[in-house]
């Protein structure tokens, strides 16, 4: 069976990550990396043993015929790369967000679509352990009608060292709309739209609780109706306990997971029985799930894997929809939703 061949564009610390999963898999090869720095390149590709490495992501596509680039590079580079990528017949697979603006992706889509071409964004916790556990119990109607859904990020983003305020060194991220929040709004969107379905209505606020700092703002809480469910949404930037909860209410059970941290999946439900016991029976189950999840995380680092949860999935079920000419395994019209609702959530960010 003929292997797949993927090239990696952007040589920073995402880029490790995809390319210590690909590293695990025998139908892919790495053909190229690519980076602006010289120095970058050549050690990225001698580190994971890729046989060539490139400055210029032009020429890398001109000698090398990949099946999959991954573009891993800041997002205010992402348009113009995956717009060459697209032109010269290649798939892509990039980081999040896709696009700074909108209508930047609606060109690209619209290339991917006349080209036939893959177009994906790294929804990364699409595919973590406990998300797809709580699909399952969506789709199995063990969760019942989904109720509500609460995706909230705590990460101290104003503290004294923190890579966001180095004005030595300003963070790709000051540069998006809403700032270094910006660049958590697409796993905002994806995750609430997989759960409320097409979004009818948002409402947002943006605050600024730091006022001596580069940031835009440090603090965002949204409101979405959609057709099936309401979600709130919340970014707290001063908070010192770092957190990613994803808690979904449905008419039967709640669930709850930090998605920062290893499979840590709390639920409660209606049990039948003396109350006080039917709380350890859960309490032993998620001490069961942290265990697990907190030994796999421990053995993926010792053996220099990948340390997100679900991005081993998402580019495995990539590379086999190229491999079967299956469709790509995020549908691109939800991609565009996500990004509408991205594009949503910052239409108010300058008027507070």
């Amino acid at each position: 069976m003929k292997k797949q061949a993927g090239v990696v564009i952007g040589c920073g610390a995402i880029a490790r990550e995809h390319l210590a999963v690909l590293a695990e898999f025998d139908h892919v090869d790495v053909a190229a990396v690519c980076d602006i720095s010289p120095v970058r390149a050549e050690s990225t590709a001698e580190r994971y043993g890729v046989p060539r490495w490139y400055t210029s992501h032009r020429k890398l596509l001109s000698e090398v015929h990949p099946d999959l680039v991954h573009i891993t590079t800041p997002p205010a580079s992402h348009a113009a790369i995956a717009r060459d990528v697209l032109g010269e017949g290649v798939n892509v697979l990039c980081e999040k967000p896709m696009t700074v603006g909108y209508c930047d992706f609606v060109e690209l889509k619209q290339l991917a679509v006349k080209n036939k071409l893959m177009l994906m964004e790294d929804q990364i916790y699409r595919y973590h352990s406990s998300t797809r556990r709580i699909l399952e119990l969506v789709k199995s109607g063990a969760l019942g009608d989904v109720l509500e859904v609460q995706i909230c990020v705590s990460l101290n983003v104003s503290a004294d060292g923190s890579q966001y305020l180095d004005r030595n060194s300003p963070h790709f991220a000051l540069s998006l709309p809403g700032g270094v929040i910006g660049d958590f709004l697409p796993h905002f969107a994806y995750l609430a739209y997989m759960f409320v379905g097409p979004i009818l209505d948002v409402r947002t606020i943006w605050a600024k609780r730091v006022p001596e700092t580069p940031l835009v703002a440090d603090e965002f809480r949204a409101l979405i109706r959609g057709e099936r469910a309401s979600a709130y949404l919340s970014f707290n930037g001063s908070a010192e306990v770092d957190g990613f909860w994803l808690r979904v209410v449905g008419a039967r059970m709640r669930v709850e997971t930090d998605l920062f941290e290893p499979p840590r999946f709390t639920v409660r439900r209606l049990r039948r029985g003396e109350p006080a016991l039917m709380k350890l029976v859960d309490g032993l189950g998620e001490s069961r799930d942290v265990i697990k999840g907190s030994v796999g995380g421990f053995v993926r680092k010792l053996a220099g894997r990948s340390s997100y949860d679900g991005l081993e999935e998402l580019l495995r079920s990539t590379y086999r929809a190229l491999e079967l000419e299956e469709p790509q395994p995020i549908p691109l019209a939800e991609i565009d939703e996500t990004a509408r609702l991205v594009e949503r959530l910052t239409q108010s960010e300058f008027k507070l």
